[in-house]
């Protein structure tokens, strides 16, 4: 499945649980090809329609023998490494790495590693490591273990068994499971799962639930489950429920896109076994647009079959988002016939913006026909963002002459992001004529960051212009991290010479870990030079922050320099969290060897925040020991709020167990309130103990709400047992004038 497509059926699957009911009969079950002539039949005024096959997309004739041989010398290359000023454009780096003999590689890494700028020079090394590891994994990583700087060496690790894995996924992925337990681990069991997922999916899929950092798998899932489905659909399609949070919907993806590509109709009756309702739409979506694309006539009929509901669409929704891409017009003819609601609109939104990629202008045309002015802004904010990529001069164009509103205000947020990709300079022009309101300040703060990166300098003229605001302070704050990457002295320069405020704090904040992590001493130094307020403390904390990331030892004994108290407490934060990155266990440690107060709490809440993320199993069991009071109720709220989107069922089982008091109470009620609409039957069982009355019954319609609709029979028989006034629960119950009952 491609992958606007992919990102569609997921919009369309979340949107559609919000929306209401549509009326009318469904139609009769039509063939494509029967709207396509229909559709060509309705414009005979305008001339006979070309059926003519589009041309194929032919690459461009290969370059001459003599010009391949024209390669680079190996003094070229390395004048080149060391003295680039921007990134290498993709193409141009294949062409390179393939004229690179395996001897070449050490003099090409060395000159890279002179080269100014440290992104530039990340970037090449990492670049240059992977190819070499691809047919000498052993020297790639003698190479990279001499390298200084933990960070450093440890990206290059990285990349090393990325091409590793490539040659010879088991023993690259050996090599990583022997890496010690901790997010490093997880990083380099991350690193080589794409190439044995190649090889043995079981193994990929066994070595990816050993890494725990459920933040990292989520882009596993689909190279194990897109092969595992290429060698058995079945077994694959089993394996997928096993994976929690939300990257089960990965698998589960990976499994419909494979398995609907050889036989639609066995997927479709795999996807129609599934429990959870949610799982089961967005599966049914994903197999749909797979199919439509092969067989648009025998998806189209087994979508026109299904009964009203969510399930259908979202599957008609997909399935106009491909039938676009090859007859717009009689796509377009099929969804006018439907009855009008949230089916037929979301149907029209995907085809207007496949089409606007094909035809803009008559796009355009269609859209500013509708009569319907919902409808139209419905389908205008589809439009606008597909037009934005392909041409967003046009697409701003169409914006400014849109009435104000919140149509086009969202019109105006899809719009900057695209714009200020391809020319940040001109999106910010555009901004400027936009009308005093939220929608500049929303467009601004989209483009700040881009515009700082493609020329910081001018983002700093820009920004001096502007008037004294929170936009402003937000925009210098990127401008910062943005230059700092590749010119940090100049950045540095240009932030001491900016007035007092959130905008100069700000942006010494972000340059603090840039410069600490080039200059440790320097930024050390610097932070202790600063007045002491918050403007200390902040830059103090991200300079420790880093330097404990790279030298926890160091750090620990810098602190002892730092006289001033709330200057050294910050700092110590700073180093905590640092520490963390590496090793929440020795981070954990250290919090506990700490004087008890704000400082103690601050690191606490810091290393908790990133157990969380790679082994929220350990981090309960600390916070657990955690004497009862403020702390340890923060720390529950912090920890369940992470695990719970990862591993919800998990999360309750820990949270149930802890003691029942207030602040076991206070985390359930964010715990039902966070999951309730995904994971109603997993919340629904924590509503009984919530003893607030108030709190507890809004906690039962929360769960109401999003359980009818996902199993109505489910939901009624756990909410006519709940102690919730009947009166609230007939109101949940009755469906909306003139609607009928989900699926």
């Amino acid at each position: 499945m491609k992958a606007k497509a992919a990102i569609a059926v997921v919009l369309l699957a979340s949107a559609s649980l919000g929306t209401g009911y549509w009326l009318g009969q469904r139609a009769r079950a039509t063939t494509a090809s029967e709207f396509s002539k229909r559709s060509q039949g309705e414009r005979a005024d305008a001339g006979p329609a070309d059926t003519r096959p589009s041309p194929p997309r032919t690459k461009p004739p290969l370059a001459s023998t003599h010009s391949e041989e024209l390669k680079p010398s190996l003094a070229e290359l390395e004048e080149k490494f060391s003295g680039a000023k921007e990134r290498i454009r993709p193409k141009e780096w294949d062409k390179i790495l393939d004229s690179i003999s395996p001897q070449d590689f050490p003099g090409l890494l060395a000159a890279a590693e002179k080269n100014p700028s440290k992104s530039i020079r990340d970037g090449m090394r990492v670049g240059l490591l992977t190819r070499w590891a691809m047919s000498d994994p052993a020297a790639g990583m003698a190479y990279i273990n001499s390298v200084s700087g933990k960070k450093d060496r440890e990206n290059g690790i990285l990349a090393v068994l990325r091409g590793w894995a490539d040659k010879d996924a088991d023993a690259a992925a050996a090599w990583a499971r022997q890496v010690p337990p901790g997010p490093f681990h997880n990083q380099a069991v991350g690193a080589t799962i794409n190439g044995l997922a190649a090889e043995n999916p079981q193994a990929a899929f066994d070595l990816a639930q050993s890494a725990r950092d459920s933040n990292r798998q989520f882009g596993y899932w689909h190279s194990i489950f897109s092969s595992w489905a290429e060698k058995d659909p079945a077994t694959a399609a089993t394996k997928a429920l096993e994976v929690v949070g939300q990257s089960r919907f990965q698998a589960l993806s990976a499994v419909a896109t494979t398995w609907a590509a050889r036989d639609p109709q066995s997927a479709i009756n795999w996807a129609n076994g599934l429990s959870n309702g949610n799982d089961k739409r967005n599966v049914i979506s994903t197999i749909v647009s797979q199919w439509a694309g092969n067989d648009l006539n025998g998806a189209l009929a087994w979508v026109q079959q299904l009964p009203e509901g969510l399930s259908r669409q979202s599957a008609m929704s997909s399935l106009g988002s491909q039938w676009a891409q090859s007859d717009p017009k009689a796509a377009m003819t099929f969804a006018q016939g439907l009855p009008p609601g949230n089916t037929r609109n979301n149907m029209e939104g995907n085809i207007v913006s496949q089409w606007a990629q094909q035809d803009a202008a008559a796009a355009l045309t269609y859209v500013q026909s509708l009569t319907s002015v919902t409808e139209r802004n419905q389908v205008l904010q589809n439009l606008v963002s597909s037009l934005a990529w392909q041409d967003p001069k046009t697409a701003a164009d169409f914006v400014s002459a849109m009435p104000p509103g919140n149509a086009q205000m969202n019109a105006i947020n899809q719009l900057v992001h695209s714009f200020a990709n391809s020319d940040p300079k001109a999106a910010m022009d555009w901004i400027q004529t936009l009308p005093e309101g939220s929608a500049k300040r929303n467009a601004l703060q989209s483009v700040s960051w881009q515009l700082a990166q493609a020329d910081p300098k001018a983002a700093a003229e820009f920004a001096a212009t502007m008037p004294p605001s929170q936009d402003r302070d937000n925009f210098i704050s990127n401008i910062a991290s943005q230059w700092g990457q590749n010119d940090l002295n100049g950045a540095i320069t240009w932030a001491t010479q900016l007035s007092e405020g959130w905008a100069r704090q700000n942006a010494f904040s972000n340059l603090a870990s840039q410069w600490a992590q080039a200059d440790p001493e320097a930024a050390f130094k610097f932070g202790q030079g600063l007045q002491t307020g918050d403007e200390q403390n902040r830059f103090m904390s991200s300079v420790g922050r880093s330097i404990g990331a790279n030298d926890a030892k160091a750090a620990m004994e810098w602190a002892t320099r730092v006289s001033d108290a709330d200057g050294r407490d910050s700092f110590l934060s700073g180093v905590v969290s640092g520490i963390a990155q590496n090793s929440p266990e020795d981070a954990a440690k250290f919090v506990s060897t700490m004087p008890a107060g704000k400082a103690q709490e601050s690191a606490a809440m810091s290393v908790v925040s990133q157990w969380a993320q790679s082994d929220p199993k350990a981090a309960a069991a600390w916070v657990s020991a955690f004497p009862a009071g403020g702390a340890r109720d923060n720390a529950v709220q912090n920890l369940i709020s992470s695990w719970s989107h990862n591993d919800p069922r998990a999360a309750g089982e820990w949270l149930g167990s802890l003691p029942a008091d207030k602040g076991q109470d206070r985390a359930i009620q964010n715990y039902v309130n966070q999951i309730s609409w995904q994971f109603p039957e997993i919340a629904a069982p924590f509503v009984d103990k919530l003893t607030d009355p108030n709190q507890r019954n809004f906690a039962i319609e929360n769960v109401a709400r999003g359980w009818l609709q996902i199993d109505r029979k489910a939901a009624e028989n756990w909410l006519m047992q709940t102690q919730l006034p009947d009166d609230r629960k007939q109101r949940l119950l009755k469906p909306p004038t003139g609607g009928s009952k989900f699926e």
